[in-house]
């Protein structure tokens, strides 16, 4: 050995003194609180990698292992095939974690007025245990963001958005009594959406499953586990959505499945999820639009008018973030609006670019081929100029063997969505497709 590899020698005044003995069988032995504590120190860039509570359950179901990123988790694409997972979405049911939407409790007793002050629509049909979606603006009536409110007690309220806006919702939030908690890691969520969503729901012990009105909500037990259940969904069809505690949720995920063997629900991923949205007309923050504080280029920002036939704006409120810029906008016509389209072709092509009289009059933000329009549909921003153009065409790509061929196809925009049907709002919901 050499001298910089010898052992160092043994100092005896080094060493630790022995704990005192614990008995095991005395329950009042007193208990160093250092052996319960986590000494795993992860530094922040450690964890590259986010995954959902659902995330091992979900992954038990995975028979393709293509997975994707959703608000930095990791998401399942497509768990079985796409096709297979449509038709039990269409035609019986189909099952998605949505953990990774952004979740936020607003509680106080300011939390009405300051959520009056923040979205554009009135507040004063929302009750205890309802959901509305509402519309976020910022002071010059461009689009933040959207998403579903719920009214969870008399002074508590939570928001669920697609992006996030904790720093926007705590400045606007001076001179209210008011708190507001990003709860995301903290409450998982699955989708259970379908004409045989009720069905599932009542026979995995789901009582009075068909009375649940619409956007309404309510807590019920999902295998003997509380669970916030709301009837709502972004698939254009009769859906829920269960609201539940982290630690519980594989447990009721798991409990569905087994309790719908007889009814075909297959777990999906956000393929599907994408693809329902889309037939169902339903524009995305951060794909569809951009929060108007993301917009780089102002002209890349949009008002409530740009994105929605009928944005839900309330001029009799006394003020709202936004509503005198909106004022002044309603009564001039939008430039462009986001349109659903369908473009001509059997097979499932790529485009972004909208042409009329051969020129570019919009983009395709979100695209993807409707089984139930057996076509290509998108969401547009098109001028409105051109809305009405006989000889709208996109130029779609294709691949043949190894090449890549451009060719141009005839698109139309749809008057109404690929997907809607009027047992989304009924009542009692169908039991039976």
């Amino acid at each position: 050995m050499t001298p910089d590899t010898l052992l160092p020698p043994e100092d005896d005044s080094e060493a630790v003194a022995p704990g005192p003995e614990i008995d095991p069988h005395d329950e009042q032995a007193v208990i160093d609180p250092a052996l319960f504590e986590d000494t795993r120190e992860e530094p922040p860039f450690a964890r590259t990698v986010l995954t959902t509570p659902l995330h091992l359950a979900v992954a038990a179901e995975s028979r393709t292992n293509r997975w994707t990123t959703w608000n930095g988790y990791t998401t399942p694409a497509i768990l079985t095939d796409l096709g297979d997972e449509y038709r039990a979405l269409r035609g019986g049911a189909a099952m998605m974690d949505i953990s990774p939407l952004v979740k936020y409790r607003i509680a106080g007793r300011d939390a009405r007025p300051y959520l009056d002050r923040l979205v554009t629509r009135s507040l004063d049909r929302l009750e205890i245990d309802r959901a509305l979606h509402v519309v976020l603006c910022e002071g010059s009536g461009f689009v933040l963001g959207d998403g579903m409110l719920f009214r969870l007690d008399e002074d508590e309220y939570r928001l669920v958005t697609e992006e996030t806006h904790l720093a926007w919702l705590l400045d606007s939030a001076a001179g209210f009594r008011v708190r507001i908690e990003d709860v995301s890691a903290s409450l998982a969520a699955i989708s259970l959406q379908g004409p045989l969503a009720a069905a599932i729901l009542a026979e995995a012990g789901v009582v009075d499953i068909a009375d649940i009105l619409p956007s309404a909500s309510r807590w019920t037990e999902i295998a003997g586990m509380p669970a916030y259940l709301s009837r709502t969904g972004a698939n254009g069809d009769l859906g829920y959505e269960i609201w539940i505690d982290p630690d519980d949720a594989p447990h009721a995920w798991r409990h569905l499945l087994e309790h719908s063997a007889a009814r075909g629900l297959v777990p999906a991923g956000f393929a599907l999820r994408e693809l329902a949205r889309l037939e169902a007309g339903f524009p995305r923050a951060g794909k569809d639009y951009l929060s108007a504080f993301a917009a780089i280029d102002s002209a890349d920002a949009r008002t409530p008018f740009d994105l929605w036939p009928e944005p839900l704006i309330d001029f009799e409120k006394p003020l709202f973030n936004g509503r005198e810029a909106l004022r002044r906008l309603v009564l001039v016509e939008s430039q462009r609006r986001l349109v659903p389209l369908v473009v001509d072709g059997l097979e499932p092509v790529r485009f972004a670019a909208i042409h009329a009289n051969a020129r570019q009059v919009g983009t395709a933000t979100s695209i993807g081929f409707s089984p139930a329009l057996a076509a290509n549909i998108a969401l547009a921003t098109i001028d409105v100029a051109a809305l009405a153009a006989p000889d709208l065409t996109v130029r779609a790509e294709f691949r043949e063997g190894l090449s890549v061929n451009e060719i141009m196809l005839p698109a139309r925009v749809l008057t109404e969505p690929a997907w809607n049907r009027p047992r989304r709002l009924s009542l009692p919901a169908l039991l039976q497709p």
